[in-house]
């Protein structure tokens, strides 16, 4: 009769832990704002990037926080559209470390928030479905929770298949994209952890999904390779990507349409 109510305690207190941590990386990214921003941004002098943030975000709290990340986020793994500015990237690179560590540490403590946040949705979730099948449920209900338990499958299993990909066959991989600039970066920057070696194998399967456009704006000289990039490793890169996208957007249609047509009531 316990046992429910620590349980219950238990997950608040893990939640508590997660907003702290949360809070935290924006105390470490508003110090870096107001104390750190300044030296960060003259290492800038060949791209645009510093006078583009200040003119989009200024020179608010929030704004200066949010430049503070766009620069952490040239330092570590790279958004879709910052590959347009390689020149950014470049400069990023020689920031020195004594001010990295400012953008370093409250990414590691934001990352270990979503991660904290995610494995409580995935407790309550498994939580949810196992009430739900311990009462008498319509086959709607059925249907709809092996579903949930279908998607949630194949995204796990996408996962661990680019974790084993990124350790057995990441080198191969690279080996074919001799002359492209992120791939050669990512491997300075990013490491032979699990986290570097995951991030490296999605920047890879990014390049090879995105169009022959934004390539020639972004990587030019990495295009031949590309194109002849062989079409069996295109697949173990590319199909493994897929499958956790889908299957994530699969997940929250079924509970967001299950939550709004009553069928998860």
């Amino acid at each position: 009769m316990l046992i429910a109510p620590h349980f219950d305690l238990v997950y608040l207190y893990s939640w508590a832990v997660v907003l702290l941590l949360f809070f935290l990386s924006g105390a470490f990214v508003l110090f870096a704002a107001y104390f750190r921003l300044d030296q960060m941004e003259d290492h800038f002098i060949a791209s645009h990037i510093v006078g583009i943030n200040s003119r989009i975000f200024g020179n608010g709290p929030f704004g200066r926080m949010r430049r503070v990340r766009e620069i952490g986020a040239l330092t570590g793994r790279l958004t879709h559209f910052q590959m347009l500015d390689p020149h950014a990237v470049m400069e990023a690179e020689i920031i020195p470390e004594h001010l990295k560590k400012w953008m370093r540490i409250p990414d590691c403590l934001f990352q270990l928030s979503v991660i904290g946040g995610g494995l409580l949705l995935l407790w309550l979730s498994t939580g949810w479905i196992c009430v739900t099948l311990s009462r008498p449920a319509s086959d709607l209900q059925l249907i709809g929770v092996a579903g949930l338990i279908a998607c949630f499958s194949l995204g796990l299993i996408a996962v661990f298949a680019k974790v084993w990909i990124s350790f057995f066959r990441l080198a191969q991989l690279e080996s074919l994209l001799k002359t492209s600039y992120f791939v050669a970066r990512n491997q300075r920057v990013l490491g032979n952890g699990v986290y570097g070696r995951y991030c490296r194998l999605s920047h890879i399967s990014q390049m090879l999904l995105i169009d022959d456009d934004f390539l020639s704006k972004s990587d030019p000289y990495a295009m031949d390779e590309i194109a002849a990039f062989p079409s069996h490793l295109r697949r173990l890169v590319v199909i493994p990507a897929q499958i956790i996208a889908y299957s994530f957007l699969g997940f929250l249609v079924i509970h967001l349409g299950g939550k709004t047509f009553g069928v998860f009531a």
